[in-house]
């Protein structure tokens, strides 16, 4: 099957890419274009040219990158002209997405970054507090179910019976799941890494810059690779990242998107996309929660002063229930 005038456009531009990681000596990037252009080679260009692809990419493989270079520089050379008469508009669009993309990456890592700071309080005022509140709790649904079996008619105790019964189940259930997953200690220079790995899977992960058919399981893994930054577990995101580097098993829209009007819509996605992120992340910032958290000076003194509140108002629900 012959190759496309857009087929070889996007090669000769990701061979570019790749010339200029190699210039820079920068490994990590070496790695990922050369799954980029692996990816390309996948589809179905005819032989010729996916022979001289595998034969640049096992050269990049043995880290021959001066043959590399000599091999991409002759291909670019040959196929000049079709690089010469793409439309220039598309090239533009492909650099705004690409832009776009690495905007809507940055304000995940902004969000996650908030979200971690308001988990890491939520576990330790669970850890801190939650066995009193859960007492609490069921002493308030207890006293209110003592009502009730004194006046069953007493609609007022049964609503507040109901109500602290949900609230006992849902903290119950939050409890639950912040005891089994705990958050892992981390030297701060492991910190910075878990930092690092996560803004690499988000970027191959997020299921608004992934191919569309893509967008399900991407998302499956973005949120696990959330959830493993939430809890400091490095060792998962590296996993995570691993899976992705060495399969590459996502291709990202701004790699397969090629008709004009196509790349206008997707410009027009990843900026309602960008708008919801920073309008969440002004919401989330704004929210009493986060408030609250920004506003502690000291959150041994904060937590030991509401375990001593909670004391007290354990003791009076003890003495009222009696």
């Amino acid at each position: 099957m012959a190759t496309t005038d857009t087929e070889i456009a996007v090669i000769l531009k990701r061979l570019e890419v790749i010339q200029n990681v190699i210039s820079l000596q920068d490994t990590d990037d070496i790695i990922y274009q050369s799954g980029k252009l692996q990816k390309i080679s996948e589809n179905t260009l005819e032989q010729g040219i996916k022979t001289e692809i595998e034969e640049i990419l096992k050269l990049i493989q043995a880290n021959a990158y001066g043959d590399a270079m000599h091999k991409i520089s002759e291909f670019r050379q040959r196929f000049n002209t079709i690089s010469k008469w793409t439309d220039t508009e598309i090239q533009g669009l492909r650099a705004e997405i690409l832009s776009l993309s690495s905007q809507i990456s940055s304000l995940e890592n902004e969000l996650s970054d908030i979200d971690k700071v308001i988990h890491e309080f939520e576990v330790k005022q669970v850890e801190i507090l939650g066995d009193i509140i859960l007492e609490i709790l069921v002493l308030k649904k207890n006293i209110a179910a003592k009502k009730i079996n004194e006046n069953p008619l007493d609609n007022e105790a049964q609503k507040e019976f109901e109500e602290f019964e949900a609230d006992e189940r849902d903290y119950q259930g939050a409890y639950d799941e912040t005891k089994n997953n705990p958050i892992l200690e981390l030297t701060q220079e492991e910190e910075q890494e878990l930092k690092s790995i996560f803004r690499k899977v988000s970027k191959l992960t997020h299921p608004d810059l992934v191919d569309k058919k893509f967008e399900r399981q991407a998302a499956e893994l973005f949120d696990k690779a959330k959830k493993a930054k939430d809890s400091n577990d490095i060792d998962a995101l590296k996993q995570i990242l691993a899976y992705l580097e060495d399969g590459l098993p996502f291709s990202l829209k701004q790699d397969t998107i090629s008709e004009k009007a196509a790349l206008k819509n997707e410009v027009i996605h990843l900026r309602d996309v960008i708008d919801q992120l920073k309008q969440k992340i002004n919401s989330t910032r704004n929210s009493e929660t986060y408030k609250t958290i920004i506003s502690i000076a000291d959150l041994n003194k904060y937590f030991s002063e509401n375990k001593e509140k909670l004391q007290h108002e354990l003791e009076r629900l003890k003495t009222t229930k009696q």
